[in-house]
């Protein structure tokens, strides 16, 4: 497939299937969505950051019916059997903005995140708020403002990869992604970026440039856009170090590479140390948080981030067996997760299609030719390296804002921080196998990515709604 038509499929598949999603996936049903939607309201109330208040709470004053519109809809995450219907719709809808009669909303989870994941949606949230648009139409613009967001990031990003523009197509289309981005998130924007970035980096590797192959714009871009991705979503700042594979001959001078890309690595680390100097004290544990208002609202007792830092730092091979054996038991769920998740809490695309979708990823990634013409040993190696760095600080992070102390597993390996992070594993493996190149390989191919986002429609009107 022509990189033309790879483009042009992405975009008439995520956008068709990303406003289905949008529309029948309902009300805060997409992890964190509810934190989410008050995190972006508040952003879009003109404040940059949740509010810390004396009483060792973290949220923000917003509109008491921004709160209200999530109650018809809040039994459907824990009760499998719960249903949603058209008077669910009617007694949110009903609802109105009424900015003069507000409360604390407390949502901590979120409330010391940067504000760039939520700058866009925020910006266009605020325009329909000075028309009154009522809350659970906000929301519904939230979303849409997300998929936008994040469609327009992949497609640039499709643009500029030099291969693997079929295996980031089909990534980005997988169904978990579209169920995720087509809702209202902080993760569409750091999971777009990370895209940008990755194709970015690699173009500058592999295609053929001349001496200063980087153009400023995109130095500049590269510079920005992983600062961005370092201060709201820290885990996938191993991305960078992508640019230490950029050819030599790509810059004029013998010490342009070391500066390019240490400077790189180094600029973002320096923001990394900034901001948690700056934001660390911001997260309120579950144990420290106000007993009045803790409960139900994503946070776990017996947490403390400094002193689980403090032990992983005095036993850092006892965490990294630790690590290891929660992503080797996890790996069933985490791949589920990554390719047939939607809504909260349990709820899958059947194992029947989970597989095939693994396999076919598989296919398209060890059979991608181009891919085998231009990669080395070194950087395969590289792609594999990084991932894992990744998954590393993933499950660092994870460790200590989601586990005790003391903790055998991490248990919050979900599929969806993956998204940044598969794609160069999937490019390690590229070209390994003969090629496929023929008409029928890639009709299957596509055929059964169609039918497993169809089949994602019938799976969430099954579960919410029949």
């Amino acid at each position: 497939m022509k990189p033309a038509g790879t483009v042009r499929f992405f975009g008439i598949v995520a956008g068709a299937f990303g406003l289905l999603y949008a529309f029948l996936l309902p009300p805060f049903q997409s992890p964190d969505e509810t934190a989410h939607f008050y995190r972006t309201v508040h952003l879009a109330s003109g404040h940059l950051m949740g509010e810390k208040t004396a009483d060792m709470r973290l949220g923000g004053y917003l509109p008491k019916n921004v709160r209200q519109v999530y109650q018809p809809f809040s039994a459907l995450r824990y009760d499998s059997t719960a249903r949603v219907g058209k008077p669910d719709f009617e007694a949110a809808w009903r609802l109105s903005l009424n900015t003069a009669d507000t409360i604390f909303v407390d949502f901590p989870n979120v409330g010391y995140y940067a504000p760039f994941p939520y700058l866009f949606q925020g910006l266009v949230v605020k325009a329909f708020m000075t028309f009154n648009c009522r809350p659970l139409l906000l929301l519904y613009v939230g979303r849409l403002t997300t998929l936008a967001l994040w469609l327009a990031l992949v497609l640039a990003a499709l643009h500029m990869m030099p291969f693997h523009d079929w295996t980031m197509t089909w990534l980005a289309l997988l169904p978990s992604s579209l169920f995720l981005h087509s809702s209202l998130t902080g993760d569409a924007l750091t999971n777009g970026l990370s895209f940008w970035l990755l194709a970015a980096l690699l173009s500058m590797i592999f295609e053929k440039h001349g001496p200063n192959g980087l153009s400023s714009r995109r130095t500049i871009g590269i510079f920005l856009f992983s600062a961005i991705i370092t201060l709201s979503k820290p885990v996938y700042l191993p991305i960078v170090l992508l640019a230490w594979l950029i050819p030599k001959e790509r810059f004029n001078h013998r010490s342009g590479h070391l500066i390019f890309a240490g400077g790189l690595l180094i600029f973002n680390l320096s923001l990394l140390a900034w901001w948690y100097s700056y934001a660390g004290d911001r997260f309120i544990p579950y144990d420290h948080y106000n007993p009045m208002y803790r409960d139900g609202v994503q946070l776990n007792d017996g947490v403390q981030p400094h002193e689980q830092l403090a032990h992983v730092l005095d036993n850092p091979f006892g965490f990294a067996k630790m690590a290891l054996l929660s992503y080797l038991e996890s790996a069933p769920a985490t791949l589920a997760h990554y390719f047939g998740k939607f809504g909260w809490e349990k709820n899958y695309l059947p194992t029947w299609l989970i597989g095939p979708l693994l396999l076919a990823t598989i296919g398209v990634a060890m059979t991608d030719a181009k891919a085998k013409l231009q990669l080395q040993t070194h950087h395969r190696l590289s792609f594999f390296a990084i991932a894992c760095s990744m998954m590393a600080a993933l499950a660092l992070v994870l460790y200590m804002q989601w586990m005790p102390i003391g903790s055998e597993r991490i248990l919050a390996l979900n599929g969806r921080y993956f998204f940044p992070v598969f794609p160069l594993c999937f490019m390690a493996m590229s070209g390994l196998s003969t090629p496929l190149g023929n008409h029928k390989w890639w009709l299957f191919a596509k055929a059964l990515l169609l039918f497993s986002l169809l089949w994602g429609v019938w799976e969430v009107a099954k579960r919410y709604y029949f």
